[in-house]
């Protein structure tokens, strides 16, 4: 129980810090100057986060989803839309799914 309430919480927190980061502007903020290396390394690692609960396929849907309706709703807030972004985010999950798959291959789990 103990390793799940860890889970669920890694996986909250990195969502909320994922949607704030999102729709204000926390780059002032951040050491890493490339706002494209955070969304590659945002998405990497809550797709190996919920990864163990979905399928990987379900995952890359999901995170996919979010990181375009994200994209999309931030005009709302003042900010840009931008297809860079997101392709950092899919470039993100896609290696984390890869790193997955190449990891049970050799050690047998996932």
């Amino acid at each position: 129980m103990g390793e799940s309430l860890l889970n669920g919480v890694l996986i909250s927190s990195t969502i909320i810090t994922i949607i704030v980061g999102s729709f204000y502007n926390l780059q002032q903020y951040s050491p890493v100057k490339n706002d494209k290396v955070i969304h590659f390394i945002a998405y990497f690692f809550l797709s190996l986060l919920i990864a163990p609960y979905f399928t990987y396929t379900k995952t890359f849907i999901i995170l996919f989803l979010m990181g375009t309706s994200i994209e999309i709703l931030q005009p709302l807030t003042g900010r840009k839309c931008c297809i860079y972004d997101q392709l950092a985010n899919t470039t993100g999950i896609i290696s984390s799914m890869t790193l997955l798959y190449v990891w049970g291959a050799f050690f047998g789990n996932h």
